[in-house]
């Protein structure tokens, strides 16, 4: 036998339908990776005009730092101006795609101005190469984007 359900029957199937929906998004939130850039990022701001003004010095230089992949490795070439002066380097490739597979290097060029990135323990992806490099006091900074197959 069907009876007909008055309206507040479909009123409380309303509203705990709704309330079902909720709980729902609300356990599906708790699933989303929500990794920062960086744990720091609040500090890193107040460093930003820092960060500036090695992008304006990096941008005055007649020459600057390129980089290519082969195969598991990323070669970064200095310019021949600033390889007289003590040069170090640090690299960061960032993954938009999860920190977990964040990659941190320190380099110094060799004499031919080339520094070397040994990426077999990266996982395939796009990758943000972020390079901040000191020659002789003076620091400086470029990114780029660098595919790893």
């Amino acid at each position: 036998m069907i009876r007909k359900l008055n309206w507040g029957w479909g009123l409380a199937l309303m509203y705990g339908g709704f309330a079902v929906f909720i709980i729902f998004l609300v356990i599906k939130t708790y699933e989303i990776n929500d990794d920062l850039v960086t744990p720091d990022y609040y500090a890193q701001e107040l460093r930003y005009q820092e960060h500036l003004d090695k992008l304006k010095r990096t941008a005055a230089l007649p020459e600057k730092p390129e980089w290519y992949v082969h195969g598991r490795s990323v070669y970064i070439k200095f310019p021949r101006n600033v390889l007289e002066k003590n040069l170090a380097a640090t690299a960061w490739l960032y993954s938009p795609s999860s920190a977990k597979n964040d990659l941190r290097f320190s380099c110094s060029a060799d004499t031919a101005g080339i520094c070397r990135l040994d990426l077999s323990s990266a996982e395939r992806g796009v990758y943000q190469l972020k390079l901040d490099w000191n020659a002789g006091g003076v620091t400086y900074y470029n990114e780029g984007t660098i595919n790893i197959y």
